[in-house]
């Protein structure tokens, strides 16, 4: 007996002066206008973050933080990075492990097993207020804004401000979120009023107002991110932070500054990379691409056993090196694990005819030093479920790719803020003596990968992903599906794929039987999971590819509410973007 499947796809929409990729309609068509004024990509970019931050407030918001890289069509690219820092109370051992997993995780690390990592007491790294990291949104979108972009910092926020004074209808995805996490809404005061007003959550098509949220935001366009980091909003979140057992603190918000870095570059095929440096994906996939570009995935073919053992086998090398050698560390050897020469020795490892077991390389040793003393051990990788990633291309052809999150979020409202709070905290090790260990203000480790494309000098594509540890996997497969196997963008970022780190494979049933047993056969344990309309287990990538004098979007059609807009164009494409529109509130 057969049964048949949903086929998931979303259109590919073509439009020639600029467009934007965004976690939602509202969203997108807000960047368009944007663009449509005069704008320039990192205007569109930076009001459609804040929009976001007010229209999907448990994947992003001025709560959290986030990444971008900005091409520019006549200058050097760029790289905004606003990742969390560790509160300076914070320390290795500020968690309580629950019974039993001391044992577990004493003593030398295991590589990371998917989705593993040790169980805290009560929830306290990733729910509450000892789980909120300090946040940077605020300051990174405002930075890229001050030094990229052209329009006024109030006039970025106005659509936001707008948004969360007069609230907008919400739809199932939201709902069935708030539905989910029930306890958690209604653990905190400041949180249960505006996501359970009444003791019930908002229903699908019910208004969701945030009120204090836009006066953060006003306070923000009125004093720059000292409205946020000084003043009264940090010392808001400073006092109740502190009054509920957090390590978050007045003079933590104080110093937080976003970096204006170098993006990191490499090559695949013949197409050039250029990704997100620092503590994020970008060197982990930069590093399995490199270690992709040693075997012909073409001849092999698309969604063959055999093409598909070796892209899992170089995801699998690059999330080694990434457990055992990236974190805030003096002598993290993350310019090695993008140099193109050690991924030629991590290939040499790969066999093509059964799963090896993904042991860490050596970056020292390739580049002729000793191991430092007391580097710290490998780690295991922490949750990340709440992110939301925007893409813009404007009339110039200046392209932003800006991932943003809230890491999976607190639940924390502060009082009189009325911003969701990130629980960034675990994307710290919980246990002391790995790389990734908890440190007063380091930095954490986080899974966010923007990434622009380029071919012969001109703009190729740029794109991004949300969902966590599966976002360096989607765009690993994304890249070779475009660039590899010549798919559209579309059809790159919505074909099956694969997830895996240093253990199991997980699969797309749409493979089929035959290909999971082939992989089987090869050593791989191989766990079937199938997306949904309504259940996006896998990451949720989406982008935009230049094909001539055209732009083309590139959205995954599961789950969240993903949309792309573009102008010029029909009806659709003019209007008031916040006017109610029923079939703009998925």
């Amino acid at each position: 007996m057969k049964l048949s499947r949903p086929v998931l796809a979303h259109e590919e929409l073509i439009a020639r002066d600029g467009m934007v990729c965004a976690q939602h309609p509202l969203g997108a068509r807000i960047g368009v206008e944007v663009l449509q004024k005069g704008g320039n990509a990192v205007d569109a970019a930076v009001t459609t973050a804040f929009a976001l931050g007010v229209l999907q407030p448990l994947m992003n918001g001025i709560g959290g933080v986030g990444n971008m890289v900005i091409h520019f069509d006549k200058a050097d690219p760029k790289a905004v990075y606003y990742g969390t820092k560790a509160p300076g109370l914070a320390r290795p051992d500020m968690y309580t492990l629950e019974a039993g997993q001391s044992e577990i995780w004493g003593g030398g690390m295991n590589l990371a097993k998917s989705y593993a990592w040790p169980k805290v007491k009560n929830r306290a790294n990733d729910r509450g207020h000892s789980s909120i990291g300090v946040p940077g949104a605020v300051a990174g979108l405002c930075l890229a804004l001050e030094k990229f972009g052209t329009i006024d910092l109030k006039d970025a926020l106005a659509p936001a401000i707008r948004l969360a004074e007069d609230g907008f209808a919400v739809g199932h995805h939201f709902t069935l979120a708030l539905v989910a996490d029930r306890e958690t809404f209604l653990m905190f005061p400041g949180t249960a009023p505006i996501y359970y007003p009444g003791g019930y959550p908002i229903p699908v098509g019910g208004r969701f107002v945030q009120k204090d949220h836009a006066r953060t935001l006003r306070l923000i366009a009125k004093h720059g991110p000292n409205g946020f980091y000084k003043g009264e909003v940090a010392e808001r979140l400073s006092d109740d932070n502190a009054k509920n057992g957090g390590t978050l603190r007045a003079a933590d918000l104080a110093a937080y500054k976003a970096l204006i870095l170098e993006p990191i570059r490499g090559r695949y095929r013949n197409v050039d990379l250029i990704g997100m440096p620092h503590l994020t994906a970008g060197t982990t996939v930069m590093e399995a691409l490199h270690i992709l570009d040693h075997f012909d995935l073409k001849k092999l073919g698309w969604g063959k056993p055999e093409s598909l053992h070796l892209v899992a086998e170089a995801i699998r090398m690059a999330a080694a090196d990434r457990f055992t050698y990236m974190g805030d560390h003096p002598d993290a050897p993350m310019a090695t694990l993008v140099d193109k020469d050690y991924a030629a020795t991590r290939a040499e490892m790969i066999s093509r005819r059964k799963r090896a077991d993904p042991d860490p390389g050596d970056p020292w040793a390739f580049a002729g030093r000793a191991r430092p003393k007391d580097f710290p051990g490998p780690a295991r990788g922490g949750k990340d479920d709440g992110t939301t990633h925007i893409t813009v291309i404007d009339k110039k052809r200046n392209a932003v790719a800006l991932t943003q999150t809230n890491v999976g979020y607190s639940g924390v409202v502060t009082p009189g803020v009325g911003v969701m709070m990130n629980n960034a905290m675990s994307w710290f090790c919980q246990v002391p003596g790995t790389i990734m260990s908890i440190r007063g203000n380091a930095y954490g480790v986080n899974n966010m990968t923007p990434m622009i494309l380029m071919s012969r000098g001109k703009l190729k594509a740029a794109l991004g992903a949300s969902g966590g540890r599966r976002i360096w996997s989607a765009i690993v497969q994304a890249v070779v599906n475009h660039v590899e196997h010549g798919m559209s963008l579309q059809d790159a970022l919505q074909s099956p794929r694969l997830h895996t780190e240093t253990d199991d494979v997980m699969l797309d049933g749409r493979f089929g039987n035959a290909t999971k047993a082939a992989l089987e056969k090869k050593g791989h344990t191989v766990a079937v999971v199938t997306p949904h309309y309504d259940r996006g287990p896998y990451s949720e990538p989406n982008g935009i590819a230049v094909a001539g004098k055209d732009l083309k979007s590139a959205v995954y059609p599961v789950a969240k509410p993903t949309y792309a807009a573009g102008y010029p164009g029909g009806e659709d494409a003019a209007g008031d973007s916040l006017a109610p529109r029923p079939d703009l509130h998925p």
